[in-house]
């Protein structure tokens, strides 16, 4: 059989979640804008929701500029880099 099939999907779909968890920690350590954001949105829904809309209709130019543009958007200042 090709492909994952039925005796290694099970593990693949865990290690996908795993470093799903991983990336989602990584990014509330260490981007400020995600962070800021998490806080103000209710949920991890809305928060996807918002994210799958935007990307749907605009194409931004990298991931800070998304964070950013939907930090002005919720009226959030957007943090200076300390650098």
């Amino acid at each position: 059989m090709l492909g994952h099939g039925t005796k290694h999907l099970a593990a693949l779909l865990a290690s996908l979640i795993i470093l799903a968890f991983l990336v989602h920690t990584v990014l509330q350590w260490f981007d400020q804008c995600y962070r800021l954001l998490r806080e103000e949105l209710p949920s991890r829904k809305t928060y996807f929701n918002d994210l799958r809309a935007l990307t749907r209709y605009v194409c931004f130019d990298s991931w800070q500029h998304l964070m950013e543009f939907m930090l002005e958007g919720m009226n959030i200042p957007i943090p200076q880099n300390q650098d």
